[in-house]
């Protein structure tokens, strides 16, 4: 894997989808127009070279969310001044801006099939629009949310409330199913290959398996312990849950039974007081091998195999890792992003960094990754476009 490009605006490779953005809607602005996030006192810009083919600025704060359409044309951002923008990767720099929310938007997506996206609030308040025309066809309040997401495959939009319940609204019909199994909060889910059950992670330490068709818990466990991330295995047959402490939990699907709980600290540890929190962040299984990359707080990617239940390495950063991705066909590739403001490209079966992408000046707070992108947010109100190959 490779990093091409610094702010390349031409020969990328992609193609220009006229239908998706009318010209009544579309707004060109020029390099003189780019909000630029105002220093504070004293600070000194560090000089870093921009190794990004494309930097989007329009929002004026932290950008908490992005997404990739799926034929990379497109991108989709959310951040701290309530707003959201859609704009176009190549060629010119044309965006539309989406206004209505009240607060940070915290969530945005592309349905599968690129036909839709929606944008979301922290205050529960959703809208979904029809890619071509940017035409908002739907809102809804829903309190407080912790995730919303598109189905893999159909256009079924879901959420997870605040106060237990999982939502799904069906497009573009906008049939409501809610399904209420605790009262606690659903602070992680993800879908298993089935695409007919959801795993869900609540903060109480439960995790259900849901068959979203009938609306029962087909798998049921308590770990005991508070859940900040889940993860599923390609097979469907383990979920892996992540903590608040270092540890994360391996469950099996077939059965709802622990299987293990690792961590890298000795039995018997307390963390002295003071100490950076080791939570997970983010957990990613490997596509083929039996590798989970388990992101945490506390400046690592631990590697874990699964079917051993072992560490095999720890990848080590200056600051917190906020996700980690594996990278498209490379079976020993993994993509991170850092406080610290970079991208590291790793080797896993070298344990070590072969490719540092540089261009942001502050903490990335998102990053999403498909076949030929990355793309990443700051808290500074930046997006950058990396091209891998």
């Amino acid at each position: 894997m490779m990093v091409d490009g610094a702010n390349k605006e031409e020969g990328t490779g992609i193609q220009q989808n006229s239908e998706a953005m009318s010209d009544d809607e579309a707004v060109v602005y020029e390099e003189d127009d780019i909000i630029q996030p105002p220093m504070e006192d004293g600070e000194a810009e560090v000089d870093v070279e921009d190794m990004s083919e494309k930097t989007f600025s329009q929002h004026n704060g932290s950008v908490f969310c992005v997404a990739i359409s799926k034929s990379e044309e497109y991108v989709l951002t959310g951040g701290e001044d309530d707003l959201a923008y859609v704009w176009k990767i190549s060629g010119e720099d044309t965006f539309h801006k989406i206004e209505g929310h009240k607060d940070s938007v915290s969530h945005v997506g592309f349905s599968a099939n690129d036909k839709y996206y929606f944008t979301a609030d922290l205050s529960g308040y959703i809208q979904l629009f029809e890619f071509q025309d940017n035409k908002k066809i739907w809102e809804f309040e829903v309190g407080d949310v912790l995730w919303v997401m598109w189905h893999p495959v159909v256009p079924i939009l879901l959420a997870g409330a605040v106060e237990g319940g999982v939502w799904m609204w069906k497009v573009p019909a906008f049939e409501t199913k809610t399904i209420q199994l605790s009262d606690k909060p659903p602070v992680d889910a993800t879908f298993l290959s089935t695409n007919r059950h959801l795993a869900v992670g609540y903060q109480d330490g439960t995790m259900k398996v849901i068959d979203l068709k009938t609306g029962e818990a087909t798998v049921s466990v308590e770990t005991k312990r508070e859940i900040t991330a889940i993860g599923v295995s390609p097979d469907d047959n383990l979920v892996m849950l992540g903590t608040p402490h270092s540890s994360v939990v391996l469950v099996t699907v077939q059965t709802g039974k622990i299987i293990a709980t690792l961590t890298e600290h000795q039995a018997g540890y307390t963390a002295p007081e003071g100490a950076a929190t080791d939570s997970v962040e983010h957990i990613a299984f490997h596509p083929k091998r039996p590798v989970v990359a388990v992101s945490y707080v506390d400046n690592k990617v631990c590697l874990w195999d699964h079917g051993l239940q072992k560490l095999r390495h720890t990848l080590h950063h200056p600051d917190g890792v906020v996700k980690s991705f594996w990278a498209g066909d490379s079976e020993h590739h993994l993509v991170t992003c850092c406080l610290d403001g970079l991208v590291r490209v790793w080797d896993v079966d070298q344990n070590q960094t072969i490719v540092e992408v540089t261009g942001h000046h502050d903490q990335i707070l998102d990053m999403k990754i498909s076949d030929n992108l990355v793309v990443t947010a700051d808290d500074s109100g930046f997006v950058k476009v990396f091209r891998i190959a």
